[in-house]
């Protein structure tokens, strides 16, 4: 009798345990079929995270203050230049830029890189309208001299840079930001020497500060 009633309730345990794992089943089964919420559109996202908003083209023109760095450096000029970011989400973008810059002058003779770079930005959400961001990135750098006696433009130079800086929203549209960026590029070396700024480097730091202003699509 004891056996019986020991087996009675060992099957009624088991029935339970069947029941509960076959809720779980159809819950589980039920969850997997719910359909997924929609996407935000296009204007939902901008009217939510403005020019942030995932999907968000930047058309960009800068200009500002340039130089290199290292003992026969000249005196740092100027520069400008053109980018397009794209933003995968509210918080990163990639983006490409070209940009001319003067880096230094000796007298009359200038020295003169044109980076050609893309990067990867990380943009940082705090509780102002400023945004900081932080990007990092590479590419080819064309390096020649100017208005020497030996004008060489030298051989094609890799490179990569970090850049910082902020971007203050205006409108919609547009955006108004401050841009600092130091370039690590590989050049020739000491073999090469020019007349006016002496023995090339075989690396230089290029150092850059511009205002931006960009146009959002």
């Amino acid at each position: 009798m004891l056996k019986r009633l020991g087996f009675e309730r060992l099957a009624a345990a088991m029935c339970a345990v069947m029941v509960i794992a076959s809720l779980a089943a159809v819950r589980s089964a039920s969850a997997a079929d719910a359909p997924k919420p929609a996407e935000k559109t296009y204007a939902e996202r901008r009217a939510a995270d403005g020019p942030w908003a995932k999907g968000a083209d930047w058309l960009s023109f800068g200009a500002g203050y340039s130089r290199a760095g290292g003992k026969n450096a000249g005196d740092g000029l100027g520069g400008y230049g053109i980018g397009y970011q794209h933003m995968m989400s509210p918080s990163y973008s990639f983006g490409a830029s070209i940009h001319h810059e003067v880096l230094g002058h000796l007298g009359t003779s200038y020295e003169i890189s044109v980076p050609f770079t893309a990067e990867i930005v990380r943009h940082f959400k705090w509780k102002t309208v400023i945004r900081p961001y932080l990007g990092v990135g590479g590419g080819y750098y064309f390096h020649k001299y100017y208005r020497t006696s030996h004008d060489d433009t030298g051989a094609p130079g890799g490179g990569w840079h970090i850049s910082t800086g902020a971007n203050l929203p205006l409108d919609d549209r547009h955006v108004l930001g401050l841009d600092a960026r130091v370039g690590f590029v590989k050049l020739r070396g000491s073999d090469v020497v020019n007349p006016v700024f002496g023995p090339e480097p075989s690396s230089e730091s290029q150092w850059s500060v511009k205002l931006n202003w960009a146009i959002v699509r």
